[in-house]
């Protein structure tokens, strides 16, 4: 096992562990966080977003809070593990069916290229390194929105999910920055 391996394994079981006591008040929390802080440029976005799988950071009450903003939202569909992924337009409350990744995913195959978008992760540092599950989708799929234009990534965690380094490889991509249920930290990209 190589050593991101291991820390991802590592990683995973802490967060589960993490998110049994207190995974039912962190949608909340993240909520309170986005509001205290300022984490989106101004002006109305399409903003792509996730549905959480297993013990993965809800972020469900920020969504809401976001569409009732006026922001548009969007989900990720993959066809294939080993492309990016597209993204289809979202309303609270859509239908949804798992993609070929067994991710949810909206019914409609309406196309919304969002402008930002919030993910899920097992760590990040403050330089915006992020760590993953290490199938590589969203590398590709940043990567790929990040080619036709200007985009931001922020990153949403447990407040325990921060570490001082997340090892690197030349296909990562970056985040912006990381909120937690404790606070927002702008990524601080060495210059």
């Amino acid at each position: 096992m190589t050593d991101k391996q291991t820390l991802r394994k590592t990683l995973l079981e802490k967060r589960k562990a993490y998110h049994l006591t207190h995974g039912a008040s962190a949608g909340a929390q993240l909520l309170a966080q986005f509001q205290a802080q300022p984490v989106l440029r101004p002006g109305t976005w399409r903003i792509g977003a996730y549905m959480p799988a297993g013990s993965e950071i809800d972020p469900l009450p920020l969504l809401q809070h976001l569409q009732d903003l006026g922001h548009r939202l969007c989900l990720p569909f993959c066809e294939r593990s080993d492309q990016p992924a597209s993204f289809r337009a979202y309303q609270m409350g859509d239908a949804l069916a798992a993609d070929d990744l067994g991710i949810l995913a909206p019914l409609r195959d309406v196309t919304c290229r969002p402008d930002i978008v919030l993910l899920p992760l097992l760590a990040a540092d403050r330089l915006g390194h992020r760590l993953g599950r290490g199938g590589g989708t969203y590398d590709r799929t940043l990567a790929a929105l990040r080619d036709g234009g200007k985009l931001q990534a922020i990153g949403l965690a447990y407040d325990m999910q921060l570490v001082d380094n997340c090892p690197v490889e030349l296909h990562d991509q970056s985040l912006d920055g990381v909120l937690t249920t404790a606070r927002y930290l702008p990524a601080h990209q060495p210059k």
